[in-house]
This record gives structure tokens, C-alpha cells and sequence, in this order.
């Protein structure tokens, strides 16, 4: 039986050390199987067309300029569905060796944090070893053309590393032998990126302080803190 999730992401503040509204870059979103996907994602989509209808909004409902009542109300919505909440986060300041100033090494470390929260999703067996398929959606709006390869071949070279260049050896179960597919959606008609957009944008505020709304998200997510000894 073939087994594929679904990771939806997209991040919130800005990987750049003069960004003036947060020291934290994160991406948020979720884990959904296939099988649950469709689904939650019909019904997400009635929920927020029936608010955009009340609240007379024509456009996409941006978490930017949500009242905190709305804020709540989405996110109690986000805990009933059969998904897991994920987070990876960084604090910029402590990229002392990152040269933001190239933006590939930018796009490599945002390839790296994406990686790293798979790789811990595995670990917690969150993502199972049978997943043969994981379709990683990632919001379009910051993405350079260079960078739209670059994830998928990254994820796809070391996740099966072993299997790419020891074909000639028998295949050992240890390894994650999925396959990657690394797509980049426009958030104003995917309502599950929007969803990732107001989940990273709650625990972005989260981290920087506002612990109170820790209580909004979903109990068990998974939450990776970068770089790995540092604590805030």
C-alpha cells in the first residue's frame, strides 16, 4: 500500500540580520497523510470562505491584518483536524558565519531548515520509514527560480544517499527511501498554505514572547529550535 504525506509550510519573518520586527525566522505548518488531505482540505476551505463572507473580505484572509478573536477562531479550527503541527525556527543573530548578502547561501539554509525538520519528523517516527512519497508544498512568494530545484534534489540526494551510491549493495532498512516532490503554490488560492502562513505567524510570536498563545496551537506538535544549542 502506498504511503504519502503531505507537508504544507510556509515561514514567517525574514531571514536577514536588519529585519526590524524579529530576531526569529520559522517555518509552520502541517503533516497530513493523503488519505486525510482532500478531506481537511475541502473543509478548511468552506470554513474560511464562510468568515471571508461575514467579515465582507473579498481577498485572501492574511494573518497580518487578523483581529485576535479571528486569530483564535481559525486556530481552534486548525486543532480538530487529524494533522500534525511542525515548526522549525532559528534565531538570526546567531548565523554569525551566514553571508546574507548572497542569496543562495540564504536559499541553502532555508533548504537546510526544511530538511532538518524532516529529518526530525523521522526521528520521532512522526514520518513513517513506509512514507514512500512526500510532496512537500512551500508558499511561492519569496521563492527565487534557482531555488525551485534545489529543495527537491536536496532532499531526494540526502535522504538516499546510501541508496544512490551504493546501488551496487543490498538495500538496508535503515533508510528513509522516499521520494520528494517539492512544489511552490500561490497561498491567495491554497487555503492549507494559508493555514501554514497563520501557524508560523502564531508561533514566530510565540517565540518572541507572546507564550500565551502557545495554548492555540494544536497539543503534540513538534517544534525544532536552530542552531541546536541555543535557547529562546
Amino acid at each position: 500500500m502506498n504511503m504519502k504525506y503531505f507537508l504544507i509550510l510556509d515561514d514567517s519573518g525574514q531571514l536577514h540580520p536588519n529585519y526590524p520586527f524579529s530576531d526569529i525566522f520559522v517555518y509552520g505548518g502541517i503533516l497530513v497523510k493523503e488519505k486525510d488531505y482532500h478531506g481537511i482540505n475541502t473543509d478548511y476551505r468552506k470554513f474560511i470562505n464562510r468568515i471571508r463572507k461575514e467579515n465582507d473580505v473579498t481577498s485572501e484572509l492574511k494573518t497580518s491584518i487578523m483581529k485576535n478573536s479571528l486569530r483564535r477562531r481559525v486556530l481552534n479550527k486548525l486543532k480538530k483536524y487529524d494533522f500534525v503541527q511542525v515548526f522549525v525556527s532559528v534565531k538570526v543573530s546567531s548565523l554569525v558565519r551566514l553571508d546574507f548578502s548572497k542569496s543562495r547561501r540564504v536559499t541553502a539554509f532555508k533548504n537546510y531548515m526544511v530538511r532538518r525538520l524532516i529529518d526530525e519528523l523521522m526521528q520521532k517516527s512522526i514520518l513513517p520509514k513506509d512514507c514512500d512519497c512526500l510532496n512537500v508544498y512551500i508558499d511561492n512568494q519569496n521563492v527565487a527560480h534557482s531555488s525551485i530545484d534545489s529543495l527537491e534534489d536536496y532532499l531526494i540526494n540526502y535522504f538516499n544517499e546510501d541508496n544512490m551510491y551504493n546501488i551496487h549493495k543490498e538495500y538496508t532498512t535503515t533508510s528513509f527511501k522516499s521520494d520528494f516532490k517539492v512544489s511552490y503554490k500561490d497561498s491567495s488560492s491554497n487555503y492549507l498554505i494559508q493555514a501554514a502562513d497563520i501557524l508560523a505567524n502564531t508561533k514566530s510570536h510565540v517565540l518572541s514572547g507572546k507564550s500565551d498563545l502557545r495554548r492555540l496551537l494544536k497539543k503534540g506538535y513538534t517544534i525544532l529550535k536552530l542552531p541546536n544549542e541555543n535557547v529562546y
